[in-house]
């Protein structure tokens, strides 16, 4: 599976509203509530995440994140590979 089609599962969804609880629906950066997103850190856990491997951004600064890392926020399977 690849990780764009991850995202689209069951699985994610139930371990994002975990993510999303554990920081009380509030970004992690700015404090913000609204247009919540979940950013990884890393990839090397996908489909076994712990809140070690995610942060809860607002969208803004999801897209901060991604820019100072200079990736694309909707990147591509390609980009993300097969795991």
């Amino acid at each position: 599976m690849n990780y764009l089609s991850y995202l689209k599962t069951d699985a994610w969804k139930e371990k994002r509203k975990e993510f999303l609880e554990l920081a009380n629906y509030e970004c992690q950066e700015c404090g913000s509530t609204e247009n919540l997103q979940i950013h990884h850190l890393n990839y090397e856990n996908i489909g076994e995440e712990t809140e070690d491997d995610v942060e809860v951004l607002c969208k803004e600064c999801h897209e901060n994140k991604e820019l100072e890392k200079g990736t694309d926020l909707y990147g591509s399977d390609e980009e993300y590979g097969e795991w």
